[in-house]
């Protein structure tokens, strides 16, 4: 009882030093705050700076039960996700390998069998150099992490693990923005679709009109000549418009999981509203963009490395020992004589390795630097996609307006043209053409307000999508 009363307060030592020198390792480290770039001040091309408004679901702001049904299946079924996912249960798969040093090692060994030794060979005579050895024991290590080394480790590997935990918000952003600006774009193409095909019945019906002329002695043949030229110019507009709603389908299917021959065509729906989106200030886009949380992460992580490289010129001291029961003949193998046992710590101190040592500091410490430049070059891309996605937006706004104007003005000059044909004042042909001239105006604005609604998506993933705002 004396003996155990006096390796009792030796059994608690190891923690009471491990609690007390917890963070020498990451006091060692650099400081990973003071490499964040300022984010003071505000967007170039934002007309105000109100509050981010934080929206789990963004796509839902454009009111579209279809981009909406579209959005679910992606977060669902689409592959990129699922690996995505994938490389994140590996990273912290990898973390908890890191984690098992912070435990004790505990080994049990049970053998049997016979041997023959060396007689010129023993320093103690034996009867026989033939004889059989039965062990049962267990052994257990365990490594004092006395200054931190292996909590830091722990600690870096789960700043990785949550990289690739951002990183998987980040593709999943990525992706359903691409979906919605998909889908967008076939909504538009569909429109332009339906408006070209009215001026290929038009070039038709212009066509046919100047064969009867020609006919009749009233037209010439460089009429029907050119009213051919504009059939066949709508015709192949037609079948580009037909290819690129075909290749555009075909995209949603693949991002929906889809084989593009089993996605039945979407119905052709008017282009959603434009939603107001507040983007709030530059610092907003540290907690926002997960690009920029991965960033911060790899960051953090390299500053815990060079801590850490820094710790292996500490000496390594652990705690090792193993017991059991082993005879050379089987049926004294539990008697009392048959025990053993090792008890004791080692102390792994590097004396010849300084420079390979000091070169894994320096590895580290040029690994932070780049990780650090990373972070800011990420910052500044960040803002910069901002603003380009603000000016696109504001730009298009603007455009939209003057181009619905001009089509405001192009239908009531083909009305005009209408009433002036049906009182007799003028000729069907000049119907026809401030019809086509119309319909360029409308096919015009219908890609213009597509182009807004993508610079909308490009904006929303720019500032940082569904990643919220509070974690």
């Amino acid at each position: 009882m004396r003996i155990r009363s006096r390796l009792l307060p030796l059994l608690f030592l190891p923690f009471v030093i491990s609690i007390g020198c917890r963070s020498v390792t990451e006091q060692m480290s650099p400081d990973a705050n003071e490499q964040i770039p300022a984010a003071a001040g505000s967007f170039k091309h934002a007309d105000s700076t109100p509050g981010r408004r934080d929206n789990s679901e963004w796509w839902t702001l454009f009111n579209d039960p279809t981009l909406n049904q579209l959005i679910a299946n992606l977060n669902a079924a689409n592959p990129d996700v699922e690996a995505a996912l994938a490389r994140i249960d590996q990273s912290f798969a990898a973390m908890g390998i890191t984690r098992s040093p912070t435990y004790p090692t505990v080994r049990g060994n049970l053998s049997g069998g016979r041997r023959r030794d060396s007689v010129n060979n023993l320093l103690f005579p034996i009867e026989t150099p033939e004889y059989n050895r039965f062990m049962l024991g267990a052994s257990a290590s365990w490594e004092l992490d006395l200054w931190g080394r292996v909590r830091a480790s722990v600690k870096r590997d789960r700043l990785r693990a949550e990289v690739e935990a951002v990183n998987y918000h980040n593709v999943l952003l990525s992706l359903q923005a691409s979906l919605a600006q998909q889908y967008f774009a076939h909504c538009a193409a569909r429109t332009e679709l339906n408006l070209l095909q009215r001026s290929y019945d038009l070039a038709t019906e212009n066509l046919e009109m100047q064969k009867a002329r020609l006919r009749m002695g009233q037209g010439v043949q460089a009429d029907v000549a050119n009213a051919q030229l504009e059939l066949q110019n709508a015709a192949t507009s037609l079948e580009a418009s037909r290819r690129n709603t075909g290749k555009l389908l075909h995209a949603i299917a693949v991002l929906t999981d889809t084989i593009p021959s089993e996605l039945s065509d979407l119905e052709p729906t008017l282009l959603p509203g434009i939603p107001d989106i507040p983007v709030g200030l530059p610092s907003d886009l540290l907690v926002l963009r997960p690009d920029l949380l991965a960033a911060d992460r790899r960051l953090r992580s390299a500053a815990l490395q060079v801590g850490i490289r820094k710790a292996d010129f500490l000496p390594q001291i652990s705690l090792g020992g193993g017991g059991g029961i082993a005879s050379l003949k089987a049926n004294n193998l539990f008697a009392a004589d048959s025990t053993l046992y090792d008890l004791g710590p080692e102390v792994d101190i590097g004396i010849f390795q300084y420079r390979f040592r000091k070169a894994a500091v320096a590895q580290a410490k040029a690994q932070f630097r780049e990780a650090a430049a990373n972070f800011k070059a990420a910052f500044l891309t960040a803002v910069k996609e901002v603003d380009d996605a603000l000016l696109e937006a504001r730009s298009y706004s603007r455009e939209i307006i003057l181009q619905r104007l001009a089509l405001q003005a192009a239908t009531e000059a083909t009305e005009a043209a209408r009433k002036r044909f049906d009182t007799g004042l003028t000729n069907y042909f000049d119907y026809i053409a401030a019809e086509r001239v119309r319909l360029q105006t409308a096919a015009r604005e219908s890609t213009l307000t597509s182009e807004r609604l993508l610079a909308t998506v490009r904006l929303i993933q720019a500032l940082g999508g569904s990643w919220p705002s509070g974690e």
